[in-house]
């Protein structure tokens, strides 16, 4: 039983810096790729509706960094909240711990309500304002519509994995995402063309495995299994500060790369038409290295108390983010030598 729940956890405190980096890295950008190719079969299924389906892709277009706004409010509170709770792990401050993942949890509840009841009653305008013309409107405001009535799943399922992540469960985290792309997947057909759904079925296979995604995370931190659980109770604002405090840069480049990509989508209605709205840009290298440098992250703040280790980790991080950065170069640069 031992050589098992080692091959499915990161020794955060003892294994080999390098080897532990790849352990919380890989089943993190693993998880990240499927949903990229999720992202792109989706559209696929989207852009072969009969009749509409150049307009339901441009709809889903315009709705697809206002709904990586609204997630990045999960990052917001994920990122910052894992990484207090883990400098309290590091602590060996077990109650404390507790209480971050429990002031954590009730300001996901929370974002989760304003943010669905904000954006049902400003869609129509929001729509509008962010490039829906009067041929895309009706299928951004279905997608758009349905999607928010999940916002408090999507909340759940993204902030809470790191908190799996963050105290050593990087293939749990994976599956927690591998679960909602995969039945995103194989749903999309059927309510799309099984059921003859449209443009509402992409959004309703979206909330149920988005659904499924969060009942799997909250299963596991409510089980046996995680050193720090879910509780309810020991609300501090001073926490809740904290939390903000830390999480905000992250959050803040997520919601930028959103609003240029909702400037963007603006433009292509003014100038370019619906059809042009299905251009959408997207970055490909990003997730390498934040992926790694939020590993070496959950190691630090593990570690906060030995010099040894902490010593040890910072040759890794440069040999990993240089290497990436290379890498991510020469992948990009290449097809433009091979077109030339």
């Amino acid at each position: 039983m031992r050589k098992i729940k080692m091959n499915t956890t990161a020794n955060l405190g003892k294994a080999p810096v390098r080897t532990l980096v790849l352990q919380l890295a890989i089943p993190s950008m693993t998880a990240q790729f499927v949903n990229v190719l999720y992202s792109i079969i989706d559209r696929m299924y989207i852009g072969h509706i009969s009749e509409n389906g150049a307009l339901a892709l441009a709809g889903a277009g315009i709705c697809g960094p206002i709904v990586t706004l609204l997630t990045s409010f999960g990052t917001l509170v994920g990122i910052g909240g894992s990484i207090t709770m883990g400098i309290r792990m590091g602590e060996k401050n077990h109650k404390k711990a507790e209480q971050v993942l429990a002031n954590s949890f009730l300001m996901l509840s929370i974002f989760s309500v304003l943010l669905t009841v904000s954006f049902l009653l400003l869609k129509d305008k929001l729509l509008m304002l962010f490039g829906a013309s009067g041929a895309t409107f009706p299928f951004a405001n279905t997608y758009l519509t349905i999607y928010t009535t999940g916002t408090f799943f999507a909340l759940m399922a993204t902030g809470l994995n790191y908190f799996i992540n963050c105290q050593g469960f990087p293939l749990v985290g994976m599956f927690t995402v591998l679960i909602g792309a995969g039945c995103n997947i194989l749903s999309d057909p059927i309510f799309i063309f099984g059921f003859h759904m449209g443009i509402s079925g992409a959004a309703i296979a979206t909330v149920i495995s988005q659904i499924l995604s969060c009942i799997f995370a909250m299963t596991f931190l409510l089980g046996k299994k995680v050193p720090v659980k879910i509780t309810f109770g020991q609300y501090n604002l001073k926490v809740i500060r904290k939390i903000l405090s830390l999480g905000f840069s992250p959050f803040l480049i997520l919601a930028t790369d959103s609003l240029i990509l909702i400037f963007m989508n603006t433009v292509l209605q003014k100038y370019g038409g619906a059809s042009q709205q299905s251009i959408l840009f997207d970055k490909i290298s990003t997730p390498f290295i934040s992926f790694f440098n939020y590993a070496l992250i959950c190691f630090f703040l593990r570690n906060f108390y030995s010099h040894t280790r902490l010593q040890s980790a910072t040759p890794t991080r440069l040999s990993i983010n240089t290497s990436f950065r290379r890498s991510s170069t020469i992948c990009l640069v290449t097809p433009f030598f091979s077109i030339t």
